[in-house]
């Protein structure tokens, strides 16, 4: 089996899932008991919280468990906006990108239906630009909201530059920044990128799945979405996955210290696979210049998506068309940068990941090619 598909999951590392095997047998008390059961989860509790707070230089204090991204996104959207409503503001213009997860712009849609103003910026040029988000701002914005890697073509987006020129422009707007597939894979700084909400997921850097988190800048207020508990300072209330979560914080300890060495062994594969796809007339390589290494988003002309995606399950190579969140619906990312047509109908996505080798990323290119020469 290969597996090429890291942006939708990934691979639990061996001692990551041990982390959560042994706080699940060993230290399984309620971290809210107060006996000593229960103080030595809140001490794992506290630990992994402070290994998410150190990938993006954020305060301990200010990072909130979830169940994964979709959840924090919610919370960060829905939240700020319903915090500013129960404050009096009633309306605004909450402003994002047409190439957001779909977390985000059903969020934003849901926020849409009760009255909001919802600006939904489309690339330009593939690529979103700055000058259009911050363009788009007015003394009615409540929010900002725009990824830091996209999922399905890896473009990594201007969020320090785009927040910056939001705040210069009206320091009253919230910004969040959805960095689940940046977190533990590029160098992100809260000292450079001036956000007020930061969302993060533990999945897509070998950790278990059911594990999110969210940085809230202080003096934020956020509404909860669920209620009934002080758990996570009431911002996400209910008993904490205290075994996820400890396996959360060892997979961002990880991920943070081998981050460089990460990037530049998927940026090698990354070089060597565009190499050989450029080679393939049938071939064409849609994610933008500048894109991280870990996706790489292509379209192979003779194949309808699905079709290619089947024959490759069929040799043990697993791909994906777009995000695992959509359950195969065409892009809406590669519809919003302009691509339609048999270029939009046969998109592939390949997500590398420090497991990668470049002997699969070889098999990869002598299969296509062979499933090119055969469908011609």
């Amino acid at each position: 089996m290969i597996y090429l598909d890291n942006s939708a999951t990934t691979q639990v590392d061996q001692d990551v899932a041990g982390t959560a095997c042994e706080v699940m047998t060993e230290v399984y008390g309620n971290p809210s008991s107060p006996y000593l059961l229960g103080r030595d989860a809140l001490g794992r509790l506290t630990a992994a919280r402070q290994q998410v707070a150190q990938v993006i230089g954020a305060p301990t204090r200010q990072i909130f468990f979830t169940s994964g991204g979709t959840e924090a996104n919610n919370l960060a959207i829905r939240g700020s906006v319903l915090a500013a409503r129960k404050e009096g503001r009633l309306r605004g213009r909450i402003i994002t990108t047409a190439i957001e997860h779909s977390s985000v712009l059903e969020s934003c849609r849901s926020l849409e239906e009760e009255g909001y103003e919802v600006v939904f910026i489309r690339p330009r040029d593939g690529r979103i630009q700055a000058d259009d988000v911050i363009g788009a701002v007015n003394q009615d914005t409540l929010l900002v909201s725009a990824m830091a890697v996209n999922n399905e073509t890896g473009e990594r987006l201007p969020v320090e530059e785009m927040f910056a020129g939001v705040k210069q422009k009206n320091p009253d707007v919230l910004v969040h920044c959805d960095c689940v597939q940046g977190f533990g894979k590029i160098l992100f700084s809260l000292n450079r990128i001036k956000a007020d909400m930061v969302t993060m997921s533990s999945h897509k850097i070998h950790g278990p799945k059911g594990c999110g988190a969210i940085y809230v800048r202080e003096g934020v207020n956020l509404r909860p979405l669920c209620f009934g508990g002080s758990q996570e300072s009431r911002v996400r209330p209910g008993t904490e996955n205290v075994p996820g979560i400890a396996a959360f914080g060892h997979a961002s300890l990880k991920a943070l210290r081998d981050i460089r060495e990460n990037w530049e062994h998927v940026k090698e594969l990354n070089l060597y696979l565009r190499d050989c796809l450029r080679q393939m007339e049938d071939v064409v390589i849609n994610s933008p210049s500048g894109a991280v290494p870990y996706v790489l988003n292509i379209s192979v002309l003779p194949f309808a998506t699905e079709d290619l995606l089947h024959e490759m399950r069929m040799r043990g190579i697993y791909l994906s068309g777009s995000s695992a969140c959509e359950k195969g619906a065409r892009s809406h990312v590669i519809r919003a940068m302009g691509i339609d047509g048999p270029r939009a109908d046969s998109v592939v996505r390949i997500g590398l990941g420090k497991k990668n080798t470049r002997e699969e990323v070889t098999v990869l290119v002598e299969t296509l090619n062979e499933l090119i020469k055969r469908g011609k």
